[in-house]
């Protein structure tokens, strides 16, 4: 797979880029954060302060231009009064923080997943216009982690990174301002203690990261043996190898365990560490502010008041160590998401591509294969496959038959050489208008958790119920369905796993007859269905590909009697070519297929 590293700076500005539409919710969430915790605790504090020096210890003949004010605007001059007034104002932003803290979680909620709903439809999007190329050598389970898992981690970027920075860079900053001005000696002291709260922080925040995620990764395993336990219980029991699963399991469970207890020493040291540098910066301020106080240079309500920011202090110097590890995180994440948005695009629309009605006829001229930089798949194919005939591709295992079929519809992209249809390349034509009318049968039939009907006419939704019906009646799948008690409107399990592998493969059947298609390929489609059901499916195709070229590629010698043509294969290669009856005589390759038994003789075996 290419290597994808687009540098963090890039990764950040398309993050970033994701939240542009949304800028009027951004700004929201930046002011309620400020109004939601900067004006309560920058605001009551100072009246706390307030309190203690001019109403509750009061220094005769001292005065404040606010008490001042309040005692003006209400006419209120003794100190219960004041008092009652100062408290009913703590009480007032309090309700003021409410009211901006419900806000903010509003719209920090619709910047967040607004901005994960454009990314996960651009994700999918993308997923779903990949080349086979790219999604061959890409696990669904990794797929499935970069939704969940990374786009989590992208979502704490929007939610808590950006949001935070703001927030307590202007609490942080407001709060310095307000300290410089009451003394500037005992703010400088107070910001001794912050650096090593940042770098107790940002160590402990690195070091629990990667135990926490080993955790989580072990807790996956322990759950992936329990399943296991469960699902297998009969073949455990059977070859009695409950101890040895027992040890299997004992092994991933003491894993995790010891994991979480490392995790839990380390969050255990980190709580008393970091109460003692904030203990210590304390300390300092009571001290020096103690000594001022006594020449009277500071009072008793700015020493509390020195106290109080001080923790406002510590709060941001803790949360920017934390948004670090959560930067760190999001951008490993966006690297991995944008990688399936951007990598694997090699089987490109054209510029100007073609749309045309197909007639079926078919030519492979000089056409090579490989999947990346492995060893050719396929070498130097040259065919001619006339409109309506029907082709039997055969060969062992790993021969490149079902590759060859697949270049049709391009699904992939040769290497060398062309593949057209009706004297057209494929990569002229429209890929919608190419693959319409291109019908296959998988070996593997993929069935949706769907209707049964919704299933057939899945390649051509606006089907009527009778060409549905009749094209169940050809796969030889109508009267099973009418068995059913809601017949074609019974729901079949996720990928349908209330029917037999027969059943789900003359369903796919009855899918792609249903579609009309000019060219058919049929991935060993038979080869699930008992001998009865086999025959009839053989024979309902063979009236229905009537004008339709088909490329077939089979296990049956059977089915190839009854094709027009016999392709045989071997290591990327066309070794022969003919009909059954005269590769019989002429074919060594042909032959040794069928002693071999990987061509099954028998129609009714």
């Amino acid at each position: 797979m290419t290597e994808y590293n687009p540098s963090d700076w890039i990764l950040t500005k398309r993050l970033l880029g994701y939240m542009k539409p949304f800028m009027g919710i951004f700004l929201g969430i930046v002011l309620t954060a400020f109004g939601r915790h900067g004006i309560f605790a920058l605001i009551a504090p100072l009246i706390v302060a307030l309190i203690i020096d001019y109403i509750l210890v009061p220094v005769p003949g001292n005065t404040h231009w606010f008490i001042e004010l309040v005692k003006n605007w209400t006419g209120v001059t003794d100190q219960t009064g004041l008092l009652l007034i100062l408290c009913g104002i703590i009480v007032a932003l309090a309700v003021i923080r409410g009211f901006f803290h419900i806000t903010h979680i509003t719209l920090r909620a619709a910047l967040s997943q607004n901005i994960l709903r454009v990314m996960r439809r651009d994700f999918y999007l993308a997923l779903i216009n990949k080349s086979f190329t790219y999604l061959d050598k890409l696990m669904s389970g990794q797929i499935i982690s970069r939704v969940t898992s990374d786009m989590g981690a992208i979502d704490l970027f929007y939610s808590e990174t950006v949001r935070e920075i703001f927030r307590h860079g202007m609490q942080f900053l407001f709060t310095l301002y307000i300290l410089y001005l009451i003394d500037p000696r005992i703010t400088l002291i107070c910001c001794i203690p912050l650096p090593f709260i940042f770098l107790s922080t940002h160590l402990y925040s690195s070091r629990i990261s990667s135990y926490l995620t080993r955790s989580k990764n072990q807790f996956g395993d322990l759950n992936n043996v329990l399943i296991e336990g469960i699902i297998g219980h009969k073949l455990i029991k059977t070859h009695g190898m409950e101890n040895s699963f027992q040890g299997k399991f004992e092994e991933k469970n003491t894993a995790y365990v010891d994991t979480s207890l490392q995790a839990a020493r380390i969050q255990n040291l980190y709580g008393p560490s970091s109460s003692f540098m904030v203990a210590v910066g304390v300390a300092l301020i009571i001290y020096y502010g103690g000594l001022e106080a006594q020449t009277g240079q500071l009072t008793i309500g700015e020493i509390v008041l020195f106290g109080t920011y001080f923790s406002q202090l510590v709060g941001p110097m803790r949360m920017f160590a934390r948004l670090i590890m959560f930067y760190r995180d999001a951008i490993a994440s966006a690297r991995r998401v944008f990688e399936v948005i951007d990598v694997g695009e090699d089987v490109k629309e054209s510029e100007n591509p073609v749309s045309l009605e197909l007639k079926g006829e078919i030519t492979y001229c000089d056409v090579s294969f490989s999947y990346g930089e492995e060893r050719e798949t396929l070498q130097d194919i040259n065919l001619e496959i006339a409109p309506s005939e029907q082709v039997a591709l055969v060969g062992y295992v790993g021969s490149g038959k079902t590759t060859l079929a697949e270049l049709v519809p391009r699904f992939y992209d040769v290497s060398s050489g062309s593949v057209k249809i009706d004297e057209v390349d494929v990569r002229e034509f429209s890929l919608k208008n190419l693959r319409k009318q291109v019908g296959i049968v998988l070996q593997e039939a993929f069935i949706f958790s769907n209707t049964i009907k919704g299933n057939i006419s899945y390649g051509k939704p606006d089907a009527t119920d009778e060409e549905i019906i009749e094209a169940a009646k050809a796969a030889q799948i109508h009267e099973f369905i009418m068995t059913l008690p809601q017949g074609y409107y019974t729901i079949v399990g996720e990928r349908g796993i209330t029917l037999s592998g027969g059943q789900r493969q003359r369903v796919s059947i009855a899918r792609t007859l249903l579609t009309d298609p000019k060219i058919l390929i049929l991935d060993d489609s038979t080869s699930n269905v008992d001998a009865q059901t086999e025959a009839l499916i053989r024979k309902a195709i063979e009236n229905l590909r009537e004008n339709r070229t088909a490329l077939i590629i089979t296990q049956r010698a059977s089915t190839c009697e009854s094709t027009d043509l016999v392709i045989v294969m071997d290591k990327g290669r066309v070794v022969a070519k003919g009909k059954h009856i005269d590769l019989i005589k002429s074919s060594d390759e042909y032959r040794r297929l069928i002693e071999s038994q990987v061509l099954d003789m028998g129609g009714d075996s």
